[in-house]
């Protein structure tokens, strides 16, 4: 079995993340991101997630004007 490859979200691009959101409830973190709480606490947590997830996420962050 392949390793999975991690990656690392800038704390900049997290804090703007942060500052979107009103409540950190799974429903609110999954419509303004596409991703799941436990991706989210890794996120604020400054752990790294699945590489395939950080690509998808940032793509999103721009296509919305997020960062």
């Amino acid at each position: 079995m392949r390793a999975q490859r991690l990656t690392h979200l800038e704390p900049q691009v997290v804090a703007k993340m942060k500052s979107v959101i009103t409540c950190q409830k799974p429903d609110v973190i999954q419509n303004h991101f596409g991703i799941g709480l436990n991706t989210w606490v890794k996120l604020r947590d400054g752990k790294a997630i699945r590489h395939s997830v950080a690509i998808r996420l940032l793509q999103r962050l721009q296509r919305d004007e997020v960062i």
